[in-house]
């Protein structure tokens, strides 16, 4: 009986649309806020950059969309001739995995595949698997720190080893699995 009347209630508030009482805060109760969630058009520039031809777009939480996980597939991204990281600073990040690239090499040029990035412990994980036509294979993450700006709309990683996994291969033949050294931004426009 309780739990009838209380959903009558809920209900009959509900149907005062935006007659609702307000909470002592002056807000809206909390079941009558919105969802909180913005369709963000996302652009990766720099050593990563968007294929204008497949923009990316993807429900991120409004206002700070990289304060939530961001994912989509497929993602179609470009890599350009150089990955716009100082090969130094990566090389010296005490991970001791050996030296890094700022060059994309054989891996230049078009990807698609599935993409995803979510703060973790003070930095964020990003991920990316990709195929092209010509067999190649990418595994690519990121675990690092970046700097929002624009407020919170942009998200950049400056000189940042972007692990490439054993298996990756540019063209479907001999692997290449040296990690890169990235500088690239990622933007969420509303």
């Amino acid at each position: 009986m309780r739990s009838t009347l209380a959903l009558v209630a809920l209900l009959g508030l509900a149907a005062c649309g935006d007659h609702a009482p307000l909470s002592p805060g002056g807000e809206a109760p909390l079941f009558a806020r919105g969802g909180g969630q913005t369709l963000y058009g996302i652009t990766f520039q720099q050593g990563i950059e968007s294929d204008p031809a497949h923009p990316f777009s993807a429900l991120a939480k409004t206002g700070d969309p990289f304060a939530s996980p961001v994912t989509g597939d497929p993602v179609y991204l470009l890599f350009p001739g150089s990955a716009g990281g100082v090969t130094a600073v990566c090389d010296a990040d005490g991970s001791g995995l050996g030296p890094t690239t700022a060059d994309w090499g054989l891996y230049g040029g078009i990807w698609h595949g599935s993409f995803s990035v979510s703060a973790k412990a003070g930095k964020y994980h990003l991920s990316y698997i990709a195929t092209r036509e010509n067999g190649g294979y990418l595994n690519l993450v990121v675990n690092a720190p970046a700097v929002k700006s624009n407020g919170n709309l942009t998200l950049t990683f400056t000189d940042v080893r972007g692990l490439v996994a054993a298996n990756s291969t540019p063209d479907g033949g001999p692997t290449d699995p040296q990690d890169r050294c990235l500088t690239f931004s990622i933007t969420a426009t509303p």
